[in-house]
């Protein structure tokens, strides 16, 4: 009877520790799984944040396109108007000569002060390139006033 218990004894011990091992390797099992749950859903949160980056990435170039041909639009607005202005300098100083070839001395006077209104007007518009894109309407708006009462004194002058 002893042995039988010694027997017992020993193989109920053998029993529960390897129930004991199982719990323990199940725990671990639970444990691998849920990391690899979580692994997956950071990989996944990881791929969003990757898609959502490119998108970005394509939406900010896109935006660089559009302000590099707006920078473009604007310099060939710029050289245009400039271009234009000049055209109006030269019909400006046509007219200007038509008054100083007048005989009169009032007239050749009259040029004289228009041509001096008319070559700071040209030493303004020298300056239309390094006008900053804040300054350019104002610098524009002034320009065309200037030519407007040059122009409106010459030919009042012409009459």
């Amino acid at each position: 009877m002893r042995k039988t218990m010694f027997w017992c004894s020993l193989i109920s011990t053998v029993l529960f520790g390897a129930a004991c091992r199982r719990s323990s390797n199940e725990k671990a099992a639970e444990q691998v799984g849920k990391s690899v749950e979580q692994v997956q859903e950071k990989r996944d949160d990881l791929r969003k944040e990757q898609k959502e980056v490119t998108q970005e990435q394509k939406e900010a170039e896109q935006r660089q396109r559009e302000l590099n041909q707006a920078q473009g639009d604007l310099a060939q607005a710029r050289a245009t108007y400039t271009a234009t202005a000049r055209e109006r300098l030269a019909k400006l100083d046509a007219k200007i000569n038509e008054l100083a070839a007048k005989p009169s001395a009032k007239a050749k006077d009259a040029a004289t002060a228009l041509r001096t209104r008319r070559d700071a007007l040209a030493a303004k518009l020298d300056t239309a390139a390094s006008r900053t894109d804040a300054t350019w309407n104002d610098f524009q708006k002034d320009v065309n006033e200037s030519f407007g009462q040059i122009e409106k004194d010459v030919d009042k002058a012409l009459e």
